[in-house]
């Protein structure tokens, strides 16, 4: 009885905001489905990177181990508990615009709440850090305005935006404070790798042999395709699989912070246009025609690889080469040879 309450609740709550969309769609509609389009897009994403390329290199690995925590937990719930749409729950649920195309996967928890918060919320405590207050409360709104949007446009329920926020901060929390730990010792590290590793593999075993609701349309389609939303949990597998493997190599090899900052920061602004590529058009999405869950698993395995390896090396490689040149410079005004 309690349970059928609080489905009438959330749902009662989506037609109030639906009937006040429809009312005054013009004044906020345009806003919200802007704020939830740049919590999915690339300017949270090159935000993250620079703070970890240019500025604060040990913030940027912790902000994106949140957001690799965030990712993996989500794909985890979301098969778990395999919840449908609100409009699949209820027929007078009405989304916005394009969403019955756009979002077929399941509903809980909210995808667009878990990036905003690990990547405007990440971001938000460090520019708190560092005194920047007007930035980070910005960075905030942000993450509650995401949340907010998802149910104003009708596309996820008020459990959906709320779990997929405390289940990122959990896990924000959580890769936070192994990166302390891993700092008092260098054997940590190993430990974290294994673990990290051990975890993909046991997620893959579960996506590949849970069972799944196969409920049909009229047409005989599915619902909610399984194989689909197994690709999708694979963005998370990917990602955390090549962040435990990149984060030894970047903390033991590539001291990047020892450069110049001018020079991080040119090279990281050219290096966001080929990250935009990957993530926007490369590869894995031919890929994913062939194998959804290889393309997703590839798409972010390997931008993590660009993100923690290719540019931090380029960063090391152009300081060194910049450093002998001038140190060349120097001999040859001194007359030494």
């Amino acid at each position: 009885k309690n349970s059928r309450k609080r489905k009438a609740m959330d749902i009662e709550y989506l037609l109030y905001l639906q009937q006040f969309r429809e009312t005054v769609g013009s004044i906020l509609t345009p806003l919200m489905n802007a704020v939830t389009k740049l919590s999915a897009g690339f300017l949270p994403i090159a935000m993250m990177c620079m703070i970890y390329w240019a500025f604060d290199r040990k913030a940027g690995r912790k902000i994106l181990a949140g957001l690799g925590g965030g990712l993996f937990i989500n794909g985890f719930l979301k098969l778990t508990f395999c919840v449908y749409r609100p409009w699949i729950r209820d027929t007078r649920i009405l989304p916005f615009g394009d969403s019955k195309t756009a979002a077929t996967g399941y509903s809980f928890p909210s995808g667009h709440t878990t990036r905003a918060t690990a990547m405007f919320g990440g971001s938000g405590l460090w520019f708190m850090e560092k005194k920047h207050s007007v930035v980070a409360g910005l960075l905030f709104v942000l993450v509650f305005l995401t949340m907010f949007s998802r149910n104003y446009l009708g596309v996820h329920t008020p459990q959906d935006v709320l779990v997929g926020f405390i289940s990122t901060a959990v896990m924000m929390y959580l890769t936070g404070w192994l990166e302390l730990w891993s700092e008092k010792d260098k054997k940590r590290d190993l430990m974290i790798l294994v673990a990290g590793l051990l975890i993909c593999i046991a997620a893959v075993l579960y996506y590949e042999y849970k069972p799944y609701p196969l409920d049909y349309l009229p047409d005989g389609s599915l619902l909610v395709d399984p194989a689909k939303m197994r690709g999708d949990a694979y963005e998370g597998v990917g990602f955390i699989a090549s962040f435990v493997i990149c984060r030894i190599l970047e903390k033991r090899q590539l001291d990047f912070d020892r450069i110049s900052q001018k020079l991080r920061l040119f090279i990281g602004i050219f290096a966001l246009i080929p990250l935009y590529w990957w993530i926007n058009t490369g590869c894995p999405y031919i890929i994913e025609e062939i194998s959804r869950s290889l393309g997703k698993f590839l798409r972010f395995g390997l931008g993590i690889i660009y993100i923690m390896v290719l540019v931090p090396g380029t960063v090391v490689l152009a300081g060194t080469l910049t450093n002998r040149g001038s140190d060349k410079v120097t001999r040859e005004k001194q007359g030494q040879p």
